[in-house]
């Protein structure tokens, strides 16, 4: 399956590494077109008549849209994914019904951040070092409505105050090393992406994070320029 993404970070961020990664992951073969539009707003503004380009002219079998609800520079508001997921739909209302049975909405609550501080084993082999095991963790990921925020403060914390999160490097990094899909899948919008990527919500990974390895390698190289 060719999927396609259309993603509000920039080309090459964290959301469309760890997307592409566990898609990957979750299903073998599947290769991965990414857009990134740089902000909701021209996820927004864009995201459809990008979505319906990446199904009619580069021939994606799905194209997923995908959006954090509250991006990590913005203050919590009142809006819902449900609401912010109606006006996307109306817009696909007007596409061709061939091009927009292709496409789906991903909303994150709240962020990547938020699946990624699911997994504490994930966080903690990331963060431990032979001389110091990291002892992070995080009950309910659901409830940080600011996961990047909060992940800085606990790479602090086990690191030192000098060495905060860096999400262009980093977000990959712990996507890759994730051992299995238990305990992202109690993130809905994780169960969502695993059941769109591979056609089962409860799907365990089909690949180890060695297929992301060039994923980490370019993220290395941009979080030095």
């Amino acid at each position: 399956m060719k999927l396609g993404l259309v993603l509000e970070c920039d080309s090459g961020g964290p959301d469309e590494l760890v997307l592409t990664c566990l898609a990957r992951r979750l299903a073998s073969g599947i290769t991965v077109q990414a857009v990134a539009l740089g902000s909701k707003e021209q996820v927004f503004l864009k995201g459809p008549e990008t979505a319906a380009e990446l199904v009619e002219s580069s021939r994606c079998d799905l194209v997923l849209i995908v959006w954090d609800l509250k991006p990590y520079w913005q203050p919590v508001t009142g809006r819902s994914c449900q609401a912010e997921t109606e006006e996307l739909r109306s817009k696909l209302a007007v596409l061709p019904n061939a091009t927009s049975a292709k496409i789906r909405l991903l909303c994150l609550t709240w962020e990547i951040e938020t699946w990624l501080i699911a997994d504490a084993r994930a966080v903690n082999a990331h963060l431990s070092t032979s001389a110091h095991k990291a002892k992070f963790k995080c009950a309910s990921p659901l409830s940080m409505n600011d996961a990047k925020a909060f992940l800085d403060r606990e790479c602090k914390k086990q690191r030192g105050p000098a060495r905060r999160y860096v999400d262009v490097r980093e977000a990959i990094q712990i996507a890759q090393l994730i051992p299995d899909t238990h305990k992202a899948r109690r993130i809905p919008s994780f169960k969502r992406f695993a059941n769109l990527a591979c056609g089962n919500p409860l799907a365990n990974f089909q690949q180890c994070g060695d297929v992301c390895n060039d994923l980490v390698y370019q993220a290395q190289r941009l979080g030095r320029e």
